[in-house]
Order: C-alpha cells, then sequence, then structure tokens
C-alpha cells in the first residue's frame, strides 16, 4: 500500500507535505483554519460564493493545502447535483472550513438546504463564520457534534449525501443513514477520498476499503468509481457516487 505514495504522479505531492509538515514543525504559524478565514476575508468579494471559493482554492495551491473536495472533484459534486434538480436536501458529512458546504448551497434554489456535521468545534465556528461571509448563511445549518450520534436524530429526507470526514467512519455512518430511514429512492451518496493514496498518507482512518465493499455489494445500491485526482495536485485519487433504490 505504501508503494503508492512514490508512483510518479504521487511525488509532488508527497514532497509538498514533507515541506509543509517540516515548515510547520520550524515556524510557529497560525492555526490552518484561522489563516483560510483571515485569507477569505482579506481577498474576497464578500456576499459572493464564487469569489470565496476562488481564493480558497489560491489559498490551497499557493500557500498551505487544504483537504478541501476542491475544483476538480467539485465539478463532479455539481454534476450530481444538478441531476437531481435545484431544491434538494443534502447532507454533508465533514465540514472543515465550509468550502464543499459553499459549493453545494451556491447551486441549490431557493428552499434548497444544506445540513453539515461537523465534529470539530473550531472548525463548525470557522466554517460558519466564512459561510455567513459568502452570503450563504440561509443555505447552510452546521450542526456541530459527532456523526454517530447526530444521525439518528435527523428527521429529513436526503436527495443527497455528501461523505468527507475520517474514511473509516464511512461504513459506519451510511449503515446509520440508512437505519434512520433518510434515504429516498434517487438519493445519491458521494464520497469523496476513496483512492489508495490517502490510506497510504495517514493510515487506518483514511481506509475506506469496508465501505467500498460494503456499497459495492448492496442490493439497494448502484455504485460507480471515478478515478480523478487529490484537490489541488495531480496526485491520484478516486470518488465512489452510489445511488439509492429504495
Amino acid at each position: 500500500m505504501k508503494l503508492v505514495l512514490f508512483k510518479p504522479r504521487n511525488i509532488g505531492f508527497l514532497l509538498r507535505m514533507i515541506k509543509e509538515t517540516l515548515s510547520n514543525k520550524l515556524i510557529k504559524k497560525p492555526k490552518l483554519e484561522d489563516s483560510v478565514k483571515e485569507f477569505v476575508f482579506k481577498n474576497a468579494i464578500k456576499g459572493n460564493p464564487d469569489s470565496v471559493l476562488s481564493v480558497m482554492d489560491q489559498f490551497a495551491l499557493k500557500e498551505r493545502f487544504l483537504m478541501n473536495v476542491g475544483d476538480v472533484k467539485g465539478k463532479l459534486l455539481v454534476d450530481e447535483i444538478n441531476k437531481l434538480g435545484t431544491n434538494l436536501n443534502i447532507l454533508e458529512l465533514g465540514c472543515f472550513c465550509g468550502y464543499s458546504a459553499i459549493l453545494m448551497a451556491k447551486n441549490l434554489g431557493n428552499e434548497g438546504k444544506v445540513i453539515s456535521i461537523e465534529v470539530n468545534k473550531k472548525y463548525a465556528k470557522i466554517a460558519g463564520e466564512i459561510i455567513d461571509f459568502a452570503g450563504l448563511k440561509n443555505k447552510v445549518v452546521i450542526i456541530e457534534g459527532s456523526s454517530e450520534k447526530i444521525i439518528p436524530t435527523l428527521r429529513y429526507k436526503f436527495d443527497l449525501v455528501f461523505i468527507d470526514h475520517w474514511k473509516d467512519l464511512y461504513k459506519r455512518d451510511l449503515i446509520a443513514i440508512e437505519k434512520r430511514g433518510i434515504l429516498k429512492s434517487g438519493s445519491v451518496v458521494f464520497a469523496d477520498n476513496v483512492g489508495n493514496l490517502i490510506s497510504a498518507l495517514v493510515g487506518e482512518r483514511g481506509n475506506s476499503n469496508n465501505y467500498l465493499n460494503y456499497v459495492r455489494n448492496h442490493p439497494k445500491f448502484e455504485s460507480k468509481n471515478i478515478k480523478t485526482s487529490l484537490e489541488y495536485s495531480s496526485a491520484e485519487d478516486a470518488v465512489e457516487i452510489s445511488t439509492y433504490s429504495g
């Protein structure tokens, strides 16, 4: 598995991560989420979601790496939203600094909503501030807490579920979503970062193989795997897009 790190297309990303890790140890820097917020507030146009996303992309490319869905895979996510319609209910697992919530919300109609679950209190706060800055506060609700505790309390049925938190939780949380009965026929589950590189980088927490085995062999899901690139790099990644038959 670790050999994937040394594939030619992945070397550049690996070197960047080593460089950033060493830099962070040698030079005291603000927390990543604080730096993102400051960069957005300084450089983006308030009330303009496209400007906010573009500035976050610039930060991730030129300043410090961000584990966002990014612009390339973001287009795949928006394609799935557009297939489903506009006034959708979307569930997001893992908000981080709000990039994907902004991306999804800006593509929804007036009645569309993104419900985003974020376990990290600081991330939830920063994401809320950036989403508000983007002018999308009325379309995004961030619920702070663990997905394990929050999913069993949800009442909406969701048209799309975007999963982008710890990869070893993907299967557990999809099972909880099924048990709660909040999917409907035609609902799409979009799972980010299901390539082998993430697992090689972060270990078991980045391993989504049990999720992939589960969803691909599930009688009520039809799945497709799209090979793509990791955000802000040419390194390998993949997404799994699964449609629920009800």
